[in-house]
């Protein structure tokens, strides 16, 4: 009697673990379906982990990147990306040189690792338009070293003065010049040298079509600012100002840039 009832109690108990276990891996399934879901539900208004640019300099530390797709962001869908907008409708577009973008925390990469490399695609809607992208930037209205986009002209950058001025580019290149209406994605970084140099390097184009001639050589910089670069120790927080322009996405990496001084 007692060896039936130990035999029934042991089946009894078997099923009970297996039901719990088949329970518990559907669960498991439908937290996951629930996860996808929500991280699909607006992949306008997102975050995502993208490639790293490999570097083949040695304090440069390959790791994946940060995609912010902000078109579709309302002022609920910005805050839930942990970042403060201010006159910027939906697209995500602003009007004046009111409108901005920031980060609430710091994103910007150690300067000991060479810096920090910044992906924007946006559109200038107007002849009047400019669109600023501030790194390293700290305070209220955000201040940092600056990259200004301008429609119909050349790229510039804010100097030690806290004045714009033109970049340069390299010998082998043009200057990018925007056009209103245009969709553009350009690659952006924000170098620290090991030397302690601060350079600005950009590319009007994706980060990934770079090939290794223009990222090895400065001669292939179409934009190139290497003195009077404000420093990178003031903050850690990223900015734009959106003065009738539009971004759909930015992403944080590492730089890309293959020289230094």
């Amino acid at each position: 009697m007692f060896k039936n009832l130990l035999s029934i109690s042991l089946l009894s108990l078997a099923t009970f673990n297996c039901t719990m276990a088949k329970n518990t891996e559907t669960n498991n399934a439908s937290n996951l379906l629930s996860l996808l879901v929500a991280t699909n539900t607006n992949p306008g208004c997102s975050i995502s982990s993208t490639t790293a640019i490999t570097s083949n300099l040695t304090q440069v530390e390959n790791k994946q990147r940060t995609k912010y797709s902000i078109s579709a962001c309302d002022e609920v869908g910005f805050s839930n990306l942990d970042l403060t907008q201010l006159e910027v409708t939906k697209g995500a577009t602003g009007t004046s040189s009111n409108s901005i973008i920031t980060t609430n925390k710091d994103v910007m990469l150690a300067t000991n690792k060479g810096g920090t490399n910044i992906e924007v695609s946006f559109v200038l809607n107007s002849s009047a338009s400019t669109l600023d992208v501030i790194a390293y930037g700290t305070g209220s209205p955000m201040s940092g070293p600056t990259y200004r986009f301008i429609a119909g002209a050349q790229t510039q950058y804010k100097n030690v003065s806290n004045v714009f001025a033109n970049t340069g580019k390299g010998g082998s290149v043009s200057a990018p010049i925007p056009s209103v209406g245009t969709n553009y994605t350009f690659c952006l970084d924000f170098q620290s040298t090991a030397g302690g140099s601060r350079f600005l390097n950009g590319f009007n184009k994706p980060c990934s079509e770079l090939t290794d001639t223009e990222r090895g050589s400065m001669s292939y910089y179409p934009i190139m600012q290497m003195m009077n670069v404000p420093v990178y120790t003031n903050g850690n927080r990223l900015g734009f100002v959106l003065n009738g322009a539009t971004i759909t996405s930015f992403t944080i990496g590492s730089i890309v840039s293959n020289t230094e001084m």
